[in-house]
């Protein structure tokens, strides 16, 4: 088991790698094709800085996150008395399974207040590049590992549920560009940067669409899907307006703690924290929080 385990590792680590290799040289192509085109004003430039800042805390975290993935896995692992053979299909088999998860993880974490307080924080530049990948919340590497939990349940080894993880995430940094228009057939099934643009629109026809992190095959089957119209505009429905790391972190926590101050009962306090962003008593859910 351990060598099967180690060998569908190391064939998933290297097509990560690749995917790595192939989006770092996007990433320079994009640069140069962003100053070619004149779009590297000094308010641009700053808020890719605040991306860049903003991903140092996920860093310097990423060892403890990666632990406490690890360590929930194995402890349930531990419990589950069957256990999924390791081969080439059946790691195919966990991507899919995880995908699937991703889906739904990703889904909640727009339409529950409390787990839109960190995504949010990857949704709140007004720019569209391969730095707005990088715009993520050191909490969700603690959170997250929640949601794979199934996977571990279905029998399938930790090690190849975190290589799987990390395959479909390192997937996603590609697909955050304006360089790559459509791609044609390919985003009939998977997820691409045509569609990634849109799930970052702030437009009322793209709000809440295209949660896919590999496939598109999931908001296509749950009505999530929305193919790109027109460019859309990105950020969040009401603009931070900030490009200090901290302040991008703690926005939506502000938000939260000053709607919890006025809750008038323990259910509206649970509705201000597991409720959709925008939602008020007794009225209809805003868009003022989400994107």
């Amino acid at each position: 088991m351990e060598d099967l385990v180690a060998k569908a590792e190391q064939n998933v680590g290297l097509i990560i790698l690749v995917i790595f290799l192939f989006s770092m040289g996007l990433a320079i192509v994009e640069f140069f094709w962003e100053w070619h085109q004149k779009k590297l004003t000094k308010w641009r430039l700053k808020e890719m800085l605040s991306s860049f800042m903003v991903f140092i805390p996920a860093q310097l975290t990423e060892k403890a996150a990666t632990a406490t993935f690890a360590a929930g896995f194995f402890v349930l692992d531990a419990y589950i008395p069957w256990q999924i053979p390791v081969n080439g299909w059946t790691v195919l088999l966990a991507i899919l399974v995880i995908d699937f998860l991703y889906y739904w993880e990703h889904r909640w974490e727009h339409e529950i207040r409390i787990l839109w307080s960190y995504h949010s924080i990857h949704h709140s530049s007004p720019i569209y590049n391969y730095t707005t990948a990088l715009r993520v919340s050191f909490i969700d590497n603690f959170v997250t590992w929640v949601f794979y939990l199934p996977a571990i349940a279905m029998g399938f080894h930790p090690v190849v549920v975190l290589v799987a993880i990390v395959f479909i995430l390192t997937y996603q940094f590609w697909i955050h560009t304006e360089l790559i228009r459509n791609m044609g057939w390919f985003e009939f099934i998977f997820n691409s940067p045509s569609h990634h643009r849109v799930h970052h629109g702030l437009d009322d026809i793209y709000l809440d669409k295209n949660y896919g992190a590999l496939l598109i095959t999931w908001d296509r089957m749950f009505g999530t899907f929305q193919k790109e119209i027109h460019p859309p505009t990105y950020g969040l429905t009401k603009q931070i307006e900030t490009i200090n790391p901290i302040n991008v972190h703690l926005f939506e926590y502000k938000g939260i703690f000053k709607d919890l101050r006025k809750a008038r009962s323990l259910k509206e306090a649970l509705g201000y924290l597991f409720k959709k962003p925008g939602w008020v008593p007794g009225g209809p859910v805003t868009k003022e929080s989400n994107s």
